[in-house]
């Protein structure tokens, strides 16, 4: 049987008080968060980076107070690692890795989404360690799992393990490896990402490293070393000044443009448009347009196949042809997305090209005690190519450049290369 109407009044009227209508106790306030020091001493696995920020005070006077930072904190087993090639007394290093592992902003795991990298500006802005204005930055990437991976110089992959710790100024991101500061341009080459050995021996011979590697906020699209087969006789038939006007074609300088910030259809000046040197065969130079189609990108009509690769100054974007300025229908060209290959930007010169080809230009890469070439009389009289200590092919072609420079310089490991001596190696 059903309650009578008076009964559910009555236990409305049971449940239900003056007391309770009119509770306006507060909540109790929250609690503090702690600062950085005392969250760190909290952390165990992270007594190593605690311990460095403790011997250089100096560099947490260099938080920012205005928008919060993130502390990307490597755990001990992430020192651990390195060996005896970390040396923590030396305090140059030292300040160089902090700097490099405070983010600037409050930067949070849970906020980021796959798709586009995130750029993140660190605190490393000394001139000895980056050449980048606002502070050298870090990739953030979200993958499976999800999980969080940042990227840094060399490629260096670190995975954050305990995402989103809070303390007073801002967020800790526990990770599992050092970030490494980027290097130059001819150590990123050489030791990280080694099919850009072909672009970097073409500087060399036009003489433009350090318009490359020195000048400050540069954005590159790098031919990789198999565009330079593809296209090998025309290249190194190039009067010197042609060769300069090529390779300056790919260079975008003035600003640090990641992949997510390249927008579909916009012209970017390159490095002909502020050259003292001009040629023949163009009155005014010709920009670069940057064209997306789904996930892919194109600069004319190179597609992007490694986005992203950072630099002591700046960032290279890895492209699978070579530009050609001097070639105003190839400049013009739109790529078509639906063919695998896009035309070559090069008319055809008599030689081999593709893969067996010789890599071009590679005679006058520098060696190092691991990276020296064999010379032999055989490949010198000819101008065959001769293979090198590691298995690089070489060339004797000159292209009318400048003549080769060998000379030993030592290997650099990934620490070397990495650690505050980035600007002035090699």
């Amino acid at each position: 049987m059903l309650p009578a109407p008076a009964t559910y009044l009555t236990l409305a009227l049971m449940a239900w008080s003056p007391t309770q209508a009119q509770d306006t106790t507060p909540p109790p306030p929250p609690q503090p968060q702690p600062d950085l020091g005392s969250l760190l001493g909290v952390y165990a696995n992270l007594s190593t980076f605690h311990g460095l920020l403790q011997q250089h005070p100096d560099i947490l006077l260099q938080l920012p107070s205005y928008a919060g930072v993130t502390v990307v904190a490597p755990s001990n087993d992430a020192f651990a690692k390195l060996g005896t090639a970390w040396d923590p007394k030396n305090a140059s290093l030292v300040t160089a890795m902090l700097q490099y592992h405070l983010l600037q902003g409050t930067v949070a795991a849970a906020s980021l989404s796959a798709g586009p990298s995130t750029f993140a500006p660190t605190l490393l802005a000394a001139a000895a360690s980056t050449n980048v204005t606002g502070g050298q930055n870090v990739i953030l990437n979200v993958q499976p799992g999800p999980v969080v991976v940042l990227t840094s110089g060399a490629g260096s992959r670190s995975t954050v393990v305990q995402p989103d710790v809070p303390f007073a100024g801002g967020l800790v991101q526990v990770v599992d490896a050092l970030l490494v500061p980027p290097p130059r341009l001819e150590l990123v080459a050489r030791d990280a990402y080694t099919d850009l050995m072909a672009f970097l021996a073409a500087l060399f011979a036009a003489g433009l490293v350090d318009e490359f590697a020195a000048a400050r906020d540069v954005t590159i699209f790098a031919p990789r070393s198999a565009a330079f087969q593809a296209v090998a006789p025309a290249l190194t038939a190039l009067a010197p000044d042609d060769l300069r006007a090529v390779l300056r074609y790919h260079l975008v300088p003035g600003a640090v443009r990641p992949s997510a910030r390249l927008t579909n259809g916009t012209l970017y000046a390159t490095a002909l448009d502020t050259s003292a040197t001009s040629t023949s065969n163009s009155s005014a130079p010709p920009k670069l347009r940057l064209t997306r189609a789904g996930n892919s990108m194109w600069v004319d009509t190179a597609q992007v196949i490694q986005p992203d690769i950072l630099l002591a100054n700046g960032v290279v974007h890895m492209v699978d042809a070579v530009l050609n300025p001097h070639n105003a229908a190839a400049a013009a060209a739109r790529p078509n997305p639906a063919l695998a290959a896009q035309p070559p930007a090069f008319a055809p010169a008599a030689g081999p090209t593709g893969t067996a080809a010789p890599t071009p230009f590679t005679a006058f890469l520098p060696c190092t005690t691991s990276h020296c070439p064999v010379t032999t009389a055989a490949g010198n009289a000819t101008g065959r190519a001769s293979t090198t200590a590691a298995g690089v092919r070489t060339s004797s072609s000159r292209g009318g450049a400048a003549p080769p420079r060998p000379r030993c310089t030592g290997a650099v490991g990934v620490l070397g290369l990495g650690w505050g001596l980035v600007v002035g190696a090699l």
